[in-house]
């Protein structure tokens, strides 16, 4: 299950944590449109890209208090004051509101 959290980087697209594997929300998602910028997805799907099904927003911090020793700072640092592609990337704030 820890292999299974991803962020979305500046470009638009999803990179798994640890691994750095590229990922897309599925067209199915209710959140395709609103990509908030942590997740963690329980399937993915090969078609013609690699689409993340069953998606939930997380918290980075989330993955420091599970898994210490598996996760290290650096690799969660909140990306919130990165700049990010325009109507993207929004915070759990902007998501809930």
């Amino acid at each position: 299950l820890l292999v299974k959290f991803v962020t979305l980087l500046s470009a638009g697209h999803y990179k798994t944590v640890k691994h750095k594997h590229t990922v897309q929300v599925h067209p199915n998602s209710c959140l395709f449109e609103e990509l908030p910028r942590w997740v963690v997805y329980y399937e993915l799907v090969f078609t013609s890209k690699e689409f993340m099904r069953e998606i939930s927003q997380i918290e980075s911090s989330w993955l420091l208090e599970v898994a210490p020793h598996y996760y290290k700072g650096r690799e969660l640092e909140d990306s919130t004051n990165k700049k990010m592609p325009k109507q993207r990337g929004k915070s759990a704030i902007e998501l809930q509101a």
